[in-house]
């Protein structure tokens, strides 16, 4: 699946996208213009709920990014105080092929 996800990325190349996924999928990395957000799936935390709760929140005023770091913090946070003897985090945000600070565009209706 990894593979064909990364095939089908980089099909537009010109774009910026935010990909979630589970550790372990190194063929996202390479990319262009991904902003990529890996998570150790424990099945405890509702990652994709608290992200959505934060682009509702916060995506008029932050860059992708920094919702995606908002993001982190909270995870982390949580992760940690339940697998306190669990060394990693929780999540990773990598961003090395992207070329632009990604934001929201608001579209009037």
């Amino acid at each position: 699946m990894e593979e064909c996800i990364s095939e089908k990325l980089a099909l537009i190349p010109d774009h910026a996208k935010l990909v979630v996924s589970p550790y372990g999928w190194k063929s996202i990395d390479e990319v262009p213009e991904t902003l990529h957000v890996v998570y150790r799936h424990r099945g405890d935390v509702p990652v994709l709920t608290r992200m959505i709760e934060i682009f509702n929140k916060r995506c008029q005023t932050l860059d992708l990014i920094s919702m995606m770091q908002e993001l982190k913090r909270a995870t982390n946070k949580d992760f940690h105080g339940r697998y306190s003897s669990y060394r990693r985090g929780y999540m990773s945000i990598k961003v090395d092929s992207l070329s632009s600070l990604p934001t929201f565009q608001k579209k009037e209706e």
